[in-house]
């Protein structure tokens, strides 16, 4: 029972994640940028600090909301490369990243009477992590 316990928590919290992306409309939609800092996901770069040293129009931007962990965290570059170019982005301007307390889980159990204490709970903090990037084109 406790392994199928597990199993069902470790699915609602990956299923909890959402990926979305909310276009850009401005009248100024052409930036150049200064450099910094990027890793290369699925072909796609990623801009975690300053930006390309080119130039490039905004497409939108992706908000990502997921639980912290492992496996959740493990998939989130490669579920916003992907919404990323489901919009037609060649690049990514990461933002913002933030992971916060959302509540505390415990498992295991315990029994006590007044002479000892048996069992074991092990109380875990549940994470939420929040990120933003900016989806970008690259104009030649």
């Amino acid at each position: 029972m406790r392994k199928f316990s597990m199993a069902l928590l470790l699915m609602v919290l990956v299923g909890c994640a959402t990926t979305e992306f909310k276009p850009f409309e401005g009248k100024v939609n052409s930036f150049v940028g200064e450099g910094g800092t990027k890793t290369v996901v699925d072909g796609m770069e990623i801009w975690d600090n300053g930006d390309p040293p080119r130039t490039f129009k905004v497409l939108g931007v992706i908000d990502d909301y997921r639980p912290g962990g492992i496996i959740p965290m493990s998939q989130l570059f490669g579920d916003v490369v992907k919404k990323a170019r489901e919009a037609g982005g060649s690049a990514l301007i990461q933002v913002s990243n933030q992971s916060q307390i959302a509540g505390f889980y415990t498992s295991g159990s315990t029994s006590s009477n007044a002479a000892t204490v048996r069992g074991s709970a092990i109380t875990m903090p549940v994470r939420r992590n929040s990120a933003r990037f900016v989806v970008i084109s690259y104009i030649e």
